[in-house]
C-alpha cells in the first residue's frame, strides 16, 4: 500500500499536485495511492481517512499472515493511529490509547462486508437487479426508453451474516454522454466504494448484445483501472429468454458471439443469471457464492505473493 501522509494545513490542490508527481515518478495510477489526512481536515476530494487506511492495513496483515491476529494492535501501541471513532488526537495518555485499541479490535473482519457496484448500459436491468439483491424495491426501476437512474445511489442489506452495500449507477458507457458527466459519476462511485472489498457487477441482457457493449471492458478499465476485470462478475438479466430457448448458461457462454465470449473469458468466466420479475432467492445465493469464491481466490493469490 502506497501512503501519502498530508501535513495539517496543506490544501487539496497541493495534494493533487503531489499525487501527479508520484504518478510520474512511479508510473502507477493515482488511484493506487492512499492519502492519509489529519484528523482535523475536511476533505472535499476522494481521500482516505486514517480509520479507512488502518482498516485496509489490518486486512492486508491478516490476509498475508504478517502478524498474529491477537498481537496486531495490542503488542505494538506505536502502530496505533487514533481516529474519530476510537479516541481523540494522541496525547500520550495510556488510557486513551487502550480505549482506542479496544474499539479497533472489535471492528468487522474483511469477510463480513462487501460492496457490489452495478454497472452496464441503460436498460439492462441494473436497478431491478439491485432490488433483487436487496430483497426490496429500493432503486427506481421501470421499462423506459430513457435512463431511469441519473445519479449513483446506495442501499444496504445483510445476507447470511454479510453486510452488503449495493451501488446503483447511471450509464457511464454511452458514447453520447459527455465525458465530464461520466467522470463525475465515476468519481462519486469511487467515493462510495472506499469501505471493504469492492466487486463490480457488469449487468447485461442475455438476449441482447449491442455494438456499444463490444468494447465495454476497455471502458471499464478506463474508469476503474487496468485490474478491474479481476474484480468483475457478469450478471445476465432476462434469464427467462434462456429458459425459453432451453439452453443452459454454460451452453450459452460457449455458443454466444465471439466478442461476448471474450468478455466472459477475461472476467474469469464468472457469470450469474437473474430473473428480476420473480422471487427466486436462489439466484442471489448463487451470486454471493460467486462473489465469495472470487474474493477468496484473491486472498490466496495475495498470500502466495507474500511468500
Amino acid at each position: 500500500m502506497a501512503l501519502l501522509v498530508v501535513e495539517n494545513g496543506l490544501n487539496g490542490e497541493e495534494v493533487l499536485k503531489q499525487l501527479e508527481k508520484l504518478k510520474e515518478t512511479t508510473g502507477k495510477p493515482t488511484e493506487e495511492f492512499r492519502v492519509v489526512l489529519p484528523l482535523s481536515y475536511k476533505p472535499p476530494y476522494n481521500f482516505y481517512t486514517t480509520e479507512q487506511v488502518f482498516s485496509e492495513l489490518s486486512k492486508l496483515t491478516a490476509d498475508r499472515n504478517l502478524m498474529p491476529a491477537n498481537k496486531r494492535h495490542a503488542d505494538n501501541p506505536e502502530l496505533y493511529v487514533s481516529t474519530p471513532n476510537t479516541a481523540v488526537e494522541k496525547t500520550g495518555n495510556a488510557n486513551d490509547i487502550t480505549e482506542g485499541k479496544k474499539s479497533l479490535k472489535t471492528g468487522k473482519s474483511s469477510g463480513t462486508e462487501v460492496t457490489l457496484v452495478l454497472l452496464g448500459m441503460a436498460g439492462t436491468g441494473k436497478s431491478a437487479s439491485g432490488n433483487t439483491i436487496l430483497g426490496k424495491k429500493q432503486f427506481r426501476s421501470r421499462a423506459s426508453s430513457n435512463p431511469t437512474t441519473t445519479e449513483c445511489q446506495v442501499a444496504e442489506t445483510e445476507i447470511d451474516g454479510t453486510r452488503v452495500r449495493v451501488i446503483d449507477t447511471p450509464d457511464i458507457f454511452d458514447d453520447e454522454i459527455e465525458s465530464s458527466v461520466k467522470d463525475e459519476h465515476v468519481k462519486k462511485c469511487k467515493e462510495l466504494c472506499q469501505s471493504g472489498p469492492c466487486v463490480y457487477l457488469l449487468v447485461m441482457q442475455i438476449s441482447r448484445f449491442s455494438d456499444s457493449e463490444r468494447n465495454i471492458l476497455k471502458k471499464l478499465e478506463t474508469a476503474f483501472g487496468n485490474n478491474v476485470q479481476e474484480q468483475t462478475v457478469i450478471l445476465f438479466t432476462r434469464v427467462d429468454d434462456l429458459q425459453r430457448a432451453k439452453m443452459s448458461l454454460q451452453t450459452f457462454s460457449r455458443s454466444c458471439q465471439t466478442d461476448l465470449r471474450e468478455i466472459i473469458k477475461k472476467c474469469g468466466n464468472r457469470c450469474v443469471v437473474f430473473e428480476n420479475s420473480g422471487s427466486d432467492s436462489g439466484q442471489v445465493k448463487k451470486l454471493m457464492q460467486t462473489v465469495d469464491k472470487m474474493l477468496e481466490e484473491q486472498k490466496q493469490s495475495y498470500k502466495c505473493a507474500a511468500v
